[in-house]
């Protein structure tokens, strides 16, 4: 091999080794992290602190339901619980000391908000002007975020509520209603009241609307007037709601739990068991 091509051979080689130097530094320099070092399938209780001690606290119970503990013993909003357990796997590339920072800057001495992961805590800081972003404090680094989750942590308790009328598996046996009564009298037999007498179809579709039955809204209870009262029976507990609206929408009010849930006012017919279907064709 000619000396020419020995030279041209080194300088290949040396072209090689600068640029895998360059990438290995460039990929060390913007290695990326988790905004926490928890693992999702290992937090089992999230807590957002509150003023005066009203707390809102989850509880895993199994693989993938939460419930909500405090301020309402309810099966807690899937999603929006999802969305805040993403939180702690957020990927950041650029994260401070907090040692080396002065909190009060940030708002962060005292924080907007706050949110505990088992006991690892977030804490939400001001608004950064130039960029929109807020500043977060997290195992001890301070970062910028898109500000996304902030106005979830912050919301009120009943925001986190499931949006079903009705518990996961409630078996119905009998439904009261100011239009009518349908009752389980033996395996797959119902009984309509006369007042309103269904038909089979009629209370099979009366029984799904119940079992699918889901508010838009649901707020902390509001005394008001008492419209009537639905009971939704099972072979072991009794739910019962109070009728507290029905213009401009319907308000199903529960008492004992401290909630309402608010449901389009065309669900009024639907969940009364005021069904207009049409006769079969003969």
């Amino acid at each position: 091999m000619s000396s020419r091509n020995w030279v041209n051979l080194a300088l290949f080689i040396f072209l090689m080794m600068a640029i895998a130097v360059f990438i290995s530094k460039k990929n060390s320099t913007t290695k990326t992290q988790h905004l926490s070092s928890l693992k999702i399938e290992e937090i089992t209780e999230i807590r957002i602190p509150r003023e005066q001690g009203k707390d809102i606290v989850f509880n895993k119970r199994d693989d993938t339901t939460w419930f909500m503990l405090k301020p309402y013993p309810v099966k807690a909003h899937q999603f929006r619980l999802n969305t805040l357990l993403g939180l702690t796997q957020t990927l950041i590339q650029k994260s401070y000391d907090a040692d080396s920072l002065n909190l009060s800057d940030y708002a962060l001495e005292q924080p907007r908000a706050r949110i505990i992961f088992n006991t690892t805590e977030i804490s939400f800081g001001k608004i950064n002007p130039v960029n929109n972003k807020r500043y977060l404090l997290a195992e001890n680094k301070i970062l910028l975020l898109d500000d996304q989750i902030y106005p979830l942590v912050s919301a009120q308790a009943s925001s986190f509520i499931d949006l079903a009328l009705l518990p996961d598996n409630f078996k119905i046996t009998k439904i009261e209603t100011p239009a009518t009564t349908v009752e389980l009298i033996s395996n797959n037999l119902w009984t309509a009241s006369n007042k309103n007498k269904l038909n089979a179809d009629q209370i099979q579709a009366f029984l799904q609307h119940w079992k699918s039955a889901q508010a838009f809204a649901i707020h902390a209870y509001l005394s008001r007037k008492n419209l009537g009262e639905i009971k939704i029976s099972s072979q072991s507990k009794i739910i019962t709601f109070e009728i507290t609206d029905d213009d401009p929408w319907l308000i199903l009010a529960s008492p004992e739990l401290n909630i309402e849930y608010h449901l389009d006012k065309s669900q009024k017919n639907i969940l009364y068991g005021i069904l207009n279907m049409a006769p079969p064709s003969a």
